[in-house]
C-alpha cells in the first residue's frame, strides 16, 4: 500500500508527505502536461480496474520533467481523470540531448503526448515499463 501511495503521490504530484501522515492532501499543485497546457492535481489513492483511461507518461532518469497526459479535460476522449500510467525512460543519446549542460535535470519538458511519442521514436527515450492505474482528475492552471 505504501508503494502505491508513494507512486500516486508521484504521479498525481500531491502532497505526498501530509498523506502518508494521514494528513489531508493539501492543495494542488505541480504540473502534469497536456497538450502544452499545464495542469495540476489532487492524488486519491484510488486503484482502477477495467474500463477506459487515459495514457500518462511518467518519466525516469532526469529531474524537472512533469508527467505528460494523453488527453485533457474538454477532450472528447478524456476519461475524467483515470490513467494509465507508463515509465519513459532517457536512453543514452536522450540524455546527452535532454541534458547537455549534465546536471541531471532536463534542460526543456516536452509537454504533449505527441512530443513525447515523437522523441520514443527517434531514440531519445524508451519505454519502461507499465504502472498503476489510478484516479486524480487535471484541474487547470
Amino acid at each position: 500500500m505504501r508503494k502505491f501511495i508513494l507512486l500516486t503521490a508521484i504521479v498525481c504530484l500531491t502532497a505526498a508527505a501530509a498523506f502518508a501522515q494521514g494528513g489531508p492532501l493539501g492543495p494542488p499543485h505541480g504540473n502534469i502536461w497536456a497538450d502544452g497546457y499545464a495542469y495540476q492535481t489532487i492524488g486519491t489513492p484510488t486503484a482502477l480496474g477495467p474500463g477506459p483511461k487515459d495514457g500518462l507518461f511518467v518519466f525516469q532518469g532526469l529531474d524537472g520533467q512533469s508527467a505528460v497526459s494523453e488527453s485533457k479535460p474538454g477532450d472528447q476522449d478524456y476519461n475524467g481523470g483515470r490513467w494509465q500510467v507508463y515509465f519513459v525512460e532517457y536512453t543514452e543519446s536522450g540524455l546527452a540531448h535532454f541534458d547537455q549542460n549534465n546536471d541531471g535535470v532536463a534542460d526543456y519538458e516536452l509537454k504533449s503526448w505527441e512530443m513525447v511519442e515523437e522523441y520514443i521514436g527517434e531514440g531519445f527515450l524508451q519505454r519502461a515499463g507499465l504502472g498503476v492505474s489510478l484516479e486524480c482528475p487535471l484541474i487547470r492552471k
